[in-house]
């Protein structure tokens, strides 16, 4: 059992977790989270059929290639105007106008 203490002594941070506070985070935006993750999975199928990889398309775009990681995280908070952008460098709907309030 001293062992066992020891390894997960050795395991432990001195850092405090941060967890609670991301767990809120997911909570608090959950709505948000869930289409950007919608776009995501969108944006990673449009530029697989293309061929295009996420450097390609962050140089189409005129932006860095961490932002499109972003994007294709789903951990993004888009503009309307970005969203506007993948749409037409893409070629797809992200958002259907019809359906917009």
């Amino acid at each position: 059992m001293n062992s066992l203490n020891k390894k997960l002594s050795a395991l432990e941070s001195d850092q405090p977790s941060d967890w609670m506070a991301k767990a809120q985070f997911r909570r608090d935006n959950r709505q948000w989270l869930k289409r950007s993750a919608t776009i995501a999975i969108k944006v990673l199928d449009a530029l697989k059929a293309q061929g295009l990889t996420q450097k390609d398309f962050a140089e189409r775009m005129g932006v860095s290639p961490q932002q499109i990681n972003k994007i294709t995280s789903g951990q993004e908070n888009l503009t309307l105007e970005t969203i506007t952008n993948l749409e037409l460098l893409l070629g797809i709907q992200i958002i259907n106008a019809n359906s917009a309030a």
